[in-house]
């Protein structure tokens, strides 16, 4: 379930991206059986291939388990609960913006605004992938869409 892009970035690019390593789909069902969540399937799929870590320089794929704390969701996510994020979001990915998924049904946004007040909901990791991509395309010289 990774975004077609994103394969294709990583086949023509890989210096672009440091992942952390897949993480077993146990593992994750069993993180979001304790945390009561619903992880979003898409983004189950890209930690299931290539775990979390980082890409563009300066961004961040968060997972649930097994890396530092400060590539950990739920250590991450409490920064922003504390900044006035509502709890009922995790944080899944920090850098130029940072998105979030809804605990309750798993659905997606991404928010540009330092207080949250503007969230935009991602139809999918595609649309996420796709945006993250156009903020360094020129910078890296990726072509296509």
């Amino acid at each position: 379930m990774i975004p077609s892009l994103l394969l294709e970035d990583l086949r023509r690019r890989p210096d672009l991206f440091l992942w952390n390593g897949p993480i077993s789909t146990s593992a994750i069902r069993k993180w979001e059986q304790e945390q009561s969540l619903c992880v979003p399937a898409p983004l189950v799929g890209l930690w299931t291939t290539q775990g979390g870590g980082d890409l563009f320089e300066t961004e961040t794929v968060l997972q649930p388990v097994g890396s530092q704390d400060s590539n950990l969701i739920e250590p991450v996510s409490r920064v922003y609960w504390s900044r006035g994020m509502n709890p009922e979001y995790y944080v899944f990915h920090t850098g130029v913006w940072c998105s979030m998924f809804r605990k309750m049904d798993g659905v997606m946004f991404c928010s540009k605004s330092p207080d949250f007040s503007r969230m935009v909901r991602l139809d999918d990791l595609n649309e996420w992938y796709g945006l993250l991509r156009a903020e360094y395309a020129e910078r890296y010289l990726l072509s296509g869409p």
